[in-house]
């Protein structure tokens, strides 16, 4: 497919006629210095001075500049501070060669349709990479780079719904915390004249929901000046009004709040279908909200593998950093499974204490990661004591199991203790039993470290596990 779309654009001829520009450009280049030093000989023949016109009000970094300078051009390595020096001419070649390849790549991006491929993160990664340095302009790199684009289609669109919604509302970091119907506030959106948005990247989400849906609908994308973000701004009306969309019915206040409901059921079902792909429901995203009101304490079956989704170096090294684990402290790893984060608070000082249901794992910590306090249970069976200074976990995250192991876990924490637990980023917004009691012991809480409870972690903190499900780190301190 991407040959195909290679050839259809006429690659080779777009190639072509950039390196014929380039020549043109030289060609012009050696003509204007030829006619100026021969003015130049003239002029100074009869004792008049000729000065060189250079105008860099329409500059492409310094390209006009170099344009009319003949003189050499120094650089200096900006690693190992070395100055070297080139000619004016190929000065002038390095400057109207990237101005060329910059421009070619963006045609092309544009030519191809990709732009509508990328989300906004990658297209501002691809357009932050050609403006920076960009890479030639050949049919190889082309097919390269679009050919990778094209193959990775799917991944990018996935990825660009889920960046799309989750920057509207925390909440849709997990797709399952969508709610049909309910209301969105986005505040402060606007200013106090209603005249202009107060953050871009409000009005830009805004635009990029309503192209999403739409896209869905089997719509092209809908001009800027009839876009819902227009017609918000646009209306003159007394506030509260309320501006009626194809997708979504938002009502505007006074104080340049947005609130914002889900008008088209069926496309929302099928955003959620797409998030549930992109997040994947291998730990949970399957998840329902089919439960009775009085669901049992815990979950009496175990996670499907045992929930086994380990901790990279990155997240346990964040763990740890909101532990403040101090040397001697008493530090229990609950489902510890390879020791990720039990190896990291020992290296920072702890007594760590592991507990893992699977005979194996349990071996390993013992044997080859040297634990000499390793329970081979099921960490739900065991009657807590609160005697740990500091508790470290990554719980199985299936249906809500995250919720049963930090509520339990905390019957094992010290009063004044920290307890920090990688969670779904569901376990922050789900209102069913289950999560209503995590919310309940968390409530009573105070941050662990610095100002607030959950911390995002980066998107694809477990795609190493085979997941790009979003999580949270619950840092929290038991009242003492």
């Amino acid at each position: 497919m991407t040959n195909e779309l290679m050839n259809r654009v006429q690659i080779d001829e777009i190639t072509a006629g950039r390196d014929a520009a380039i020549a043109k450009w030289l060609e012009a280049y050696d003509s204007f210095h030829a006619l100026t030093d021969a003015a130049n000989g003239l002029c100074f023949a009869g004792g008049i001075s000729l000065p060189i016109p250079a105008d860099d009000r329409y500059s492409d970094s310094g390209l006009t500049r170099a344009f009319h300078s003949a003189a050499p051009h120094n650089t200096r390595d900006r690693e190992t501070g070395a100055v070297s020096s080139v000619s004016g001419r190929d000065h002038f070649r390095a400057k109207i060669t990237v101005a060329m390849d910059r421009r070619c790549w963006r045609h092309l991006l544009e030519t191809l349709g990709f732009d509508q491929l990328l989300d906004r993160q990658a297209r501002e990664e691809f357009y932050k990479g050609i403006n920076d340095t960009p890479p030639a302009f050949t049919s190889e790199n082309c097919a390269n780079t679009f050919g990778h684009i094209w193959e990775n289609r799917r991944g990018l669109y996935l990825r660009g719904i889920a960046n799309t919604f989750s920057a509207l509302d925390r909440r849709f970091r997990s797709h399952d915390g969508f709610k049909i119907g309910s209301r969105l506030i986005i505040e402060r959106a606007l200013s106090d004249s209603r005249s202009y948005w107060t953050d871009y990247n409000r009005r830009d989400t805004l635009r990029d929901v309503e192209r999403v849906f739409r896209e869905l609908d089997e719509l092209g994308p809908v001009p800027e000046s009839a876009s819902i973000a227009r017609r918000i701004t646009d209306t003159r009306e007394a506030t509260p009004f309320v501006i009626e969309g194809d997708y979504f019915r938002v009502r505007v206040f006074g104080n340049g709040n947005l609130h914002l409901w889900f008008e088209r059921k069926d496309l929302l079902q099928r955003v959620n279908l797409l998030l549930a792909e992109h997040y994947g429901e291998a730990i949970g995203d399957a998840y329902d909200n089919t439960e009775a009101d009085d669901a049992p304490q815990f979950h009496m079956t175990h996670a499907k593998d045992f929930g086994a989704f380990m901790s990279s170096d990155a997240v346990a090294a964040q763990v740890i950093r909101l532990a403040e684990i101090g040397r001697g402290m008493g530090v229990l790893e609950p489902s510890a499974g390879t020791g990720m984060l039990a190896k990291a608070a020992r290296e920072a000082g702890g007594n760590v204490a592991c507990i893992e249901i699977q005979p194996g794992m349990a071996h390993e910590l013992r044997v080859l990661h040297g634990f000499g306090d390793v329970r081979e249970a099921d960490f739900l069976s065991l009657k807590p004591r609160p005697i740990y200074d500091r508790i470290v976990m990554n719980p199985p995250f299936d249906r809500g199991r995250d919720c049963d192991h930090v509520r339990h876990a905390f019957a094992f924490l010290k009063p004044g203790g920290v307890l920090i637990a990688v969670m779904s980023a569901r376990a922050e917004f789900r209102e069913d039993a289950r999560h209503r009691a995590l919310h309940k012991i968390v409530d009573q809480c105070k941050p662990s470290w610095g100002w607030k409870k959950w911390h995002d972690l980066p998107e694809g903190s477990f795609a190493h596990a085979g997941t790009n499900i979003n999580t949270v780190i619950l840092a929290i301190r038991k009242p003492g």
